[in-house]
This record gives C-alpha cells, structure tokens and sequence, in this order.
C-alpha cells in the first residue's frame, strides 16, 4: 500500500504531524507500536503553549484526556539543599494530562489511518521514497511513501536507520534510564505546582507532582544502583522538607531520555525523512516536552505541505523553519537566567545573596 506519508509513533509528536498532513490532503498511516490507549511512563504536564497548540489543530480538549482533580498547573517550586524555596512560573496555567487517553485522542482524531500494535521492523529511505517494514499480529507487511515523519522517542529505530554514525556517536551515548515512582503519600503540597529538588549528595533533579491522590517521583541514574541512591536521597530529603510519608506498595516504572540536545546535538532527519520530539534530540530540560513534540511536529508536516510538487526535499525547509526552535533551545544554557526551557527563573536571582548564587550553580550543574 502506498501512502502519502507514514508518521512513526503516535505520541502528540506525530499525532500533530499526522493531524496537519490529513487536514491538508494527504494520505496518511499512522503506526504505533503498542495497542492504544497504553500506559506511558510521564508526568503528562501540558503546558500553555501545548494547550494551545492541541486547540488550534483539535479543537477543545476532551475533559476524559485530564487529570480528574481539573486543577491547572502553575509552574514549578524548586526546593534546593540548603534551604532555599523557590517558583518557578509557567508563562500561563497549564495542566495535567492523562497520556492513555490523550494519546489515544490525538491519535484517533489525527485524520491518518492507524495502526497500532504494530512494530516497524526495518525501513529504507531514498529521496523522495520511504520503505518500511512492519510486524503485526505474528505477520509481515510493506509500506510505502513519499514521506516519512519519525517520532518514536528517545530511542527512535527511524533516526538509528537514517543516520547510523550520528546515532551510534551521540544519540547512543546520551540515553538515560530514569525510574518513576508512582505510590499514595502524605506531604504539604500545593498539586498545582510541580517539584523539582536538589537533595544534598544527589547528581540529577529530582521530580515529584501530586496527581489524583497519588504522588509522582521521577529520578535519573546510570543503573539499577545509581536510580536507587538518587531515589533513597529524595525520599528523605522530601520527608524533611515537607512531610512526605509513603502509603503501601510503590508501582516502578522506568523511562528512558535521550539528553543528545542537552548538549547541542539535534539530528532533524534527511531528505524525505523528518524527525521531531525526542526522536531529533528536542528535550525540555525540566521534563515538560510535550510541547515540543507538538512543536516540531506541526513544524515538521508544514514543511512537507509547503514542499510538496517541489524538486526539494522537505528537509530543507524543515532544517530552515526549525532554526530559531533550536537556537531557543540552546539559549539558555548559554545565559541560565529568566525564561530557561518552560520555567522563569527570575526568583533565583531576584533574591541575590550567597544563597540565591549557590543554588542557581547547583542546579545549572544538575540539569
């Protein structure tokens, strides 16, 4: 079968990339690997600029697709080691998402034919030709495109396809394996702003969010040991800064980052093939990406509209269009002040003094 485009992974990268292409005529498939609506391992923050962007191409979002509380978020309050406390402002409210269903929403309303439970298994590109390989239910099928989006996340087999030297020289060395905690607690905190800690003694952020009488702990680590220490570290540090006590059992579930953005490597694909979300290297240094998933993934299918009945692959103009993204992106680990990914950051420096300056450092380290 041949199609227009094939969007890879339909998280709300690809579901906005789809969304774009069928709105604008195209034959689309839209392939998942699990069977949605599936569990993934995120906090699901939505931020304004997010909740705008899903307006804009849906419409309202469904009620079913938020946190039932249906309180908003602010932003983040970071806690550091020494005492400080600090509110780190969205530039709007946002809100919380449940990602089984906002997934399963985008993806249904996306106008692509789906399929979901369906594993890519090989691909090849050419310039104006996309073949790929897919395993569904036991069974082997073809196929083929003009176009080709990848959004398959951190781990993404299109960029690996694509640019195997990139992929084997930066994007493999930057993934990360983070554990999310998810387990009933008591703590004196306010569920519309997020967590963000640095606990004495930790190497990474710590992240934590109240959510529908559950509390949400996010730690990095090299390893099953490294996790755990981080983990241990925050715990503590939670009981002591604002009372938190565990209720029963723990769920653990583990998620993996590509950071090759956090250190200036983007990979936007070549040719036919574009990539967006996590799958190019775009990584919110907070954890809030889904906004950029639907970013570039707009970006991306605009791209490939503007290009089609052109002898020039839509790469180009996608590489052109998504320049000042990328130099937004990159800014702040130049400056580290104001707006720095989704947060402002004033307060850190509003407050000057010893304290306001060794904290500011602390958590430019860790992030």
């Amino acid at each position: 079968m041949h199609y227009d485009a094939i969007v890879v992974g339909a998280g709300p990268g690809g579901c906005m990339a789809a969304r774009v292409l069928s709105r604008a005529g195209f034959k689309v498939l839209l392939v998942e690997r699990e069977t949605l609506p599936r569990e993934k391992a995120c906090g699901g923050v939505l931020l304004p600029e997010a909740l705008e962007a899903i307006r804009d191409a849906y419409g309202p979002l469904p009620a079913a697709c938020l946190a039932e509380d249906g309180k908003g978020v602010k932003g983040a309050r970071l806690l550091c080691e020494g005492g400080g406390d600090y509110l780190l402002p969205f530039s709007g409210e946002g809100a919380y998402a449940v990602r089984s269903r906002l997934d399963a929403f985008l993806a249904g309303e996306s106008g692509a034919e789906l399929l979901d439970g369906c594993e890519v298994t090989g691909l090849e590109v050419g310039r104006f030709r996309a073949r790929v390989r897919l395993q569904r239910e036991g069974r082997g099928e073809t196929a083929e495109s003009t176009y080709l989006v990848g959004a398959d996340g951190a781990e993404s087999l299109v960029l690996r396809a694509l640019r195997p030297e990139f992929h084997r020289l930066y994007a493999q060395p930057a993934l990360e394996r983070s554990m999310l905690l998810i387990a009933e607690a008591e703590m004196e905190w306010d569920p519309q702003w997020v967590g963000l800690a640095l606990p004495r003694g930790g190497r990474g952020l710590g992240r934590f969010f109240r959510r529908e009488g559950l509390v949400f702990l996010a730690v990095s680590g090299g390893g099953e040991s490294g996790w755990r220490g981080e983990l241990e570290g925050l715990l503590s540090f939670l009981g002591e800064r604002v009372g938190m006590e565990l209720r029963g059992e723990p769920v653990r579930r583990s998620v993996v980052r590509n950071r090759m953005g956090i250190n200036g490597n983007y990979s936007l694909g070549a040719g036919c093939a574009l990539l967006v979300g996590e799958a190019a290297g775009l990584l919110d240094p907070w954890g809030f990406g889904i906004h950029l998933a639907l970013e570039s993934g707009r970006i991306a299918a605009e791209s490939i509209v503007e290009s089609a009945g052109e002898n020039v692959t839509p790469h180009l103009r996608y590489r052109y269009r998504m320049q000042p993204v990328l130099e937004r992106e990159s800014g702040w680990r130049r400056r580290f002040y104001g707006k720095v990914g989704a947060l402002d950051t004033s307060a850190l420096k509003a407050g000057g003094g010893f304290a306001a300056r060794r904290d500011r450092r602390a958590l430019r380290r860790r992030i």
